[in-house]
């Protein structure tokens, strides 16, 4: 576990005991009784309660704990071990199903999401790593104290992530390959298309160059209603989709559809 924070009101060195982080200025964030610590100022907030909610959180660890993704987890926790990280920063972890794997390979993890739903969950897993409510816009540790940043379907800004990965620091950003869900995708909107390459990675440059990329593609059979529910919650479909789609989806007996990942891996410049 990592000793020292930066302070998300005044940008000081934060020192962390069992109870609290202080900072020299006098500002003080409790240690929550699960173990992480909010450094989400409420200025910095853009809703009362930001990022995934209860019931998606609950979905998605009911979804993922029953081992649908993790050919797509063992992928990436192989790219991990090869890094060998001192310092790994999980950026937007959600619920902590990735980083309890990942944090395996480093010798220090720090992870934070903007959900406090999903911090809660998080920060019992493992005692092992530094939880934090947390926006990657501003992340609270210190200037290139890190070796490895990843970022799974998660927001990333290049600038905070470049300055907290130290020179030649590994980014590992997972976002959807071009067939991703597709056959759930296609029960939901009148006309599909590819996911198409984001706009961070033209953003990246010229901060961060690409050093590779993997594919990871496999078929997910969702047996029974519950898990179809569970994928469908997780995701932003089920926000985005018309109501009398989504219905007859949440209604589905079973789905058949494909997982398709792209895993980017960028090495900061010097």
């Amino acid at each position: 576990m990592i000793r020292t924070l930066r302070c998300p009101l005044c940008h000081e060195a934060l020192s962390l005991d069992d109870r609290a982080a202080c900072c020299p200025r006098g500002h003080s964030f409790d240690r929550a009784r699960e173990g992480y610590f909010n450094l989400l100022p409420v200025q910095n907030k853009n809703s009362l309660d930001p990022g995934d909610d209860a019931d998606m959180v609950t979905a998605r660890r009911a979804f993922l704990e029953a081992g649908y993704y993790a050919p797509f987890r063992d992928t990436l926790t192989g790219l991990v071990s090869v890094l060998r990280p001192g310092h790994l920063v999980d950026s937007g972890c959600g619920e902590g199903w990735y980083t309890e794997a990942l944090a395996r390979s480093a010798q220090a993890t720090t992870a934070f999401d903007i959900s406090k739903s999903a911090m809660r969950r998080a920060a019992k897993r493992t005692a092992a790593v530094t939880w934090l409510v947390a926006s990657s816009n501003d992340i609270p540790l210190p200037d290139h104290c890190a070796d490895a940043l990843l970022a799974i379907f998660s927001p990333l800004a290049a600038a905070e992530a470049a300055r907290v990965l130290m020179p030649g620091g590994a980014l590992l950003v997972a976002a959807p390959g071009p067939q991703h869900l597709w056959e759930l995708r296609e029960a939901l909107y009148e006309a599909v298309r590819p996911h198409q390459a984001e706009k961070w990675q033209e953003e990246l440059q010229p901060q961060f160059l690409l050093h590779s990329e993997a594919r990871v593609q496999f078929e997910i059979n969702l047996a029974d209603n519950a898990a179809v529910n569970q994928l469908l919650k997780m995701t932003p479909h089920y926000w985005r989709a018309a109501r009398e789609r989504r219905t007859r989806v949440e209604g589905l007996p079973s789905l058949v559809t494909q997982a398709d990942f792209r895993i980017l891996q960028f090495r900061r410049a010097s």
